[in-house]
């Protein structure tokens, strides 16, 4: 018979390999010459490896994933730019994987708008491009459904503007 610790081990393994595209999805958009990608990614798995034992079953266990990689992500990115504001650059937004992954230029282009908004309005956008409704996205991000719709439908003008430019 399996102890605690390593029924809690073999939990966390299989929770951060069955998520693991979703962590590196939010990790990507937030990624940044301060905060590199792996250094993002650690620090979701860390926070999910300590609040691992706080998970109630409240919500689904994909929002408490998005939810906690998006905090993470949010304030590691405002940690970094307390210490070194002329690092980031927000209008050569974020790291974007190179050609031969295979991303089309087209996505390789929206991300590069995506990563030119605010950290919130990033938030959303990747929220809605995983194809989360907005009552998911309402409980990930902690906002009215209806506040979701409105931003979201602010945040397609803005992308829509921007690639008009």
């Amino acid at each position: 018979m399996k102890d605690k610790k390593s029924q809690r081990q073999e939990q966390f393994l299989e929770i951060a390999d069955r998520y693991k595209e979703v962590i590196a999805k939010v990790c990507s958009v937030y990624a940044s010459p301060p905060m590199p990608f792996s250094d993002l990614y650690q620090e979701v798995m860390v926070n999910l490896w300590t609040g691992l034992d706080t998970f109630r079953g409240d919500s689904r266990m994909s929002t408490w994933i998005y939810r906690i990689a998006l905090n993470t992500c949010l304030s590691c990115y405002r940690h970094a730019g307390k210490f070194s504001r002329n690092m980031v650059n927000l209008d050569t937004g974020i790291d974007i994987p190179d050609t031969d992954t295979g991303y089309s230029e087209e996505i390789r282009e929206l991300y590069a708008m995506i990563g030119r908004l605010d950290l919130i309005d990033r938030a959303l956008i990747t929220l809605w491009l995983d194809e989360k409704s907005y009552e998911e996205i309402s409980a990930i991000m902690g906002i009215g459904k209806s506040n979701v719709a409105t931003r979201l439908f602010r945040i397609k003008q803005k992308l829509t503007k921007m690639a008009a430019q």
